[in-house]
Order: C-alpha cells, then sequence, then structure tokens
C-alpha cells in the first residue's frame, strides 16, 4: 500500500529548459514528480535531484505505443494531481516558400499529437479535482498573429500551426469536461531563455516555473494564461 500522500504531478519535456524548472520548482515544494523523458541518461540526472521524489518516465510522445509505458509507471502513485504537457520543438523556415509540409506534420505530431497521446494515457490516474496544463505560446494565439503585434518576432509556419492546433484540443477538452471538477488549461510561458528562444527572451525556466507554482490554486477551467502578461486572447 502506498502510504505517501504527498501530491503527484506528471510533467513531459523535463530533461531541459521550463520542463527541468518545474521538475526543479515541484520537488522542492515536497511534490513528487513523474517526469517523461526520452533518454536514459536524462532519466539518472534527474533521478539522482532526489531520489525519492522524482520518478522518470522513459518515453516519447511521439510513440502510439507510451500509453503503456507511462500507466505501468504511474499505476503505482496515488493518483496524479497535475499534468503539464510542457514537451515541444521548434521549427525553421519564417515565411511561406521556407515552410516544408513534412515539417508541419512532424510539429503537430509533438505539439498536438503528442499532448492527445499523453492526456489519453494519464486521464484514467487524474484525480476527480485534478488540474491539466497544456504549455502552448503566444504564437499559438490566432488572435495575436492576425492583430500583426508578433510581426516583429521571427517564428516558423510550423511552430505557429502546431501551437495553434494544440489550442483547439484544449479548448475540445475543455468544452467536454467543463463539468467534471477538472480544471483544463492553456499556458504560454513567457519569453523564456532556453535553448530555443525568441529574440526578444527575457525571463528565466526558474522565474517561470515559480509563477506557475503559485498560481495553481487559482487557476480557472478554459483559460489561456500568460505567466507574465495575464490572459491572452485563443
Amino acid at each position: 500500500m502506498n502510504n505517501d500522500r504527498r501530491k503527484t504531478i506528471f510533467i513531459t519535456g523535463a530533461s531541459r529548459g521550463f520542463g527541468f524548472a518545474l521538475t526543479k520548482q515541484f520537488i522542492s515544494n515536497q511534490w513528487k514528480v513523474a517526469p517523461l523523458v526520452r533518454k536514459d541518461k536524462d532519466a539518472t540526472i534527474l533521478k539522482r535531484i532526489d531520489e525519492y521524489s522524482c520518478f522518470p518516465i522513459i518515453s516519447d510522445i511521439t510513440d502510439n505505443s507510451l500509453q503503456s509505458s507511462i500507466q505501468k509507471s504511474i499505476k503505482h502513485h496515488d493518483g496524479i494531481d497535475v499534468l503539464i504537457n510542457n514537451a515541444g520543438a521548434g521549427g525553421s523556415g519564417v515565411l511561406l516558400n521556407e515552410t516544408k509540409s513534412d515539417e508541419v506534420l512532424s510539429l503537430i505530431d509533438v505539439h498536438c499529437l503528442g499532448v492527445l497521446r499523453v492526456t489519453q494515457a494519464v486521464m484514467p490516474f487524474m484525480k476527480n479535482d485534478g488540474i491539466i496544463i497544456n504549455v502552448s505560446s503566444r504564437f499559438g494565439s490566432i488572435s495575436k498573429v492576425s492583430t500583426g503585434e508578433l510581426d516583429n518576432v521571427p517564428c516558423s509556419y510550423c511552430y505557429r500551426i502546431a501551437k495553434a492546433a494544440q489550442n483547439m484540443l484544449t479548448q475540445c477538452m475543455c468544452r467536454e469536461f467543463k463539468n467534471s471538477g477538472l480544471k483544463i488549461c492553456s499556458i504560454h510561458p513567457g519569453r523564456l531563455k532556453t535553448d530555443s528562444a525568441s529574440v526578444d527572451a527575457d525571463k528565466t525556466p526558474e522565474e517561470a516555473a515559480a509563477i506557475l507554482f503559485e498560481m495553481l490554486n487559482s487557476i480557472e477551467h478554459g483559460k489561456f494564461y500568460s505567466l507574465f502578461e495575464g490572459s491572452i486572447e485563443w
């Protein structure tokens, strides 16, 4: 029997950047963390943070068989309190004639279908009052892109398309589970200084992770948050 009553969070893309910062943030606040990574070496590094609080899972969100890997691992926990779909990838080509259809499909597989696969796998273990957070981007906001406010910040077609697709998935989930007790939302983590940072990056992953942890109790279902700027129009 599992007598460890600490809350548990499942985080994808935990090997670096925002996901790594989130893992450390929640461990430091006495949570159990189930971080999903693709490589054995990344799991080893995460386990060293705190072997009694960190339980890495090795799989790939683009693999249709990941459901089995996830469920075998998290069934030993006393339910999942929070799921953060953070894993992502950048894209190339900021103009129409530079955009490759294969890359668009590849990024949709990561940002949209990856979220779908992971959420389907974790959902049976979510607590009734759990929280699902999909890490999106300001570039996935059709409202922001259409007003032109991001025109001077280069970003690939394929990344924007993939994040917009993820946002639609999030909204579909929000409508389906509106009366369930779950809270489902999207966040733009901010202009973070990561390996794939935008040219106007000005915040650290650690700053963003601290803000997200503090706002957990005030999250509202169906919202699109910007951690440093309030809410965003879809």
